[in-house]
C-alpha cells in the first residue's frame, strides 16, 4: 500500500513559487494602492481650486480663505471645507491633508498643497507632495523623489 502526502522537497517547491510570485506581486499592489491614493489627492486640490476662484468671484481675493475663525457659522474658511483632506473625511483613514497658502500683500495669488501626512498611508510615497497655483501650475514638492511632475500629475 502506498502512503498519500507531500515530500518535503515538493513542499519547498511550493514555498518558493509562493515567495517568488508574492515578491513580484506585492510590490505592484502596493504601487496600484499609491496611485489611488494620488488621484484622490489630485481630485481634492482640484475642487479646493475650484472653491477659491468661487470665493474670488465673491470677494475679489483669495486670502480671505485664511481669515475666518468659525467652522459651523463661516463658510469661507479653507479648513472647514470637506476637501481639506485625502480622502474626505469619514471615508478611510487621511493620506494627505489639503492646505492653502495666500499672501495678504498680494491677495490675488494662492498655492494649494496636498501634503503627506506622517506616518499614514501615503507616508513615503515616491510622488512626493503635489501642489497647484492659482495660475494652474502643478508641481510635486519632494527634492529626493525619484520621478517627476508628468509622471505623478
Amino acid at each position: 500500500m502506498r502512503n498519500a502526502g507531500f515530500t518535503l522537497i515538493e513542499l519547498m517547491i511550493v514555498v518558493a513559487v509562493i515567495g517568488i510570485l508574492t515578491a513580484v506581486a506585492y510590490p505592484s499592489y502596493r504601487e496600484f494602492i499609491a496611485k489611488g491614493r494620488r488621484a484622490d489627492a489630485k481630485t481634492q486640490l482640484l475642487a479646493a481650486q475650484q472653491w477659491m476662484e468661487r470665493l474670488y468671484s465673491e470677494s475679489y481675493n483669495y486670502h480671505t480663505a485664511q481669515t475666518a475663525t468659525d467652522c459651523p457659522t463661516t463658510k469661507t474658511l479653507f479648513l472647514c471645507q470637506p476637501f481639506s483632506t485625502s480622502p474626505r473625511a469619514n471615508e478611510g483613514v487621511a493620506s494627505y491633508a489639503i492646505t492653502v497658502t495666500t499672501s495678504s500683500t498680494v491677495p490675488t495669488t494662492y498655492t494649494l498643497t496636498a501634503t503627506r501626512i506622517a506616518n499614514g498611508p501615503a507616508d513615503g510615497d515616491a510622488c512626493g507632495n503635489f501642489t497647484v497655483t492659482h495660475t494652474g501650475i502643478k508641481d510635486i514638492v519632494d527634492e529626493t523623489s525619484p520621478k517627476s511632475v508628468a509622471t505623478c500629475w
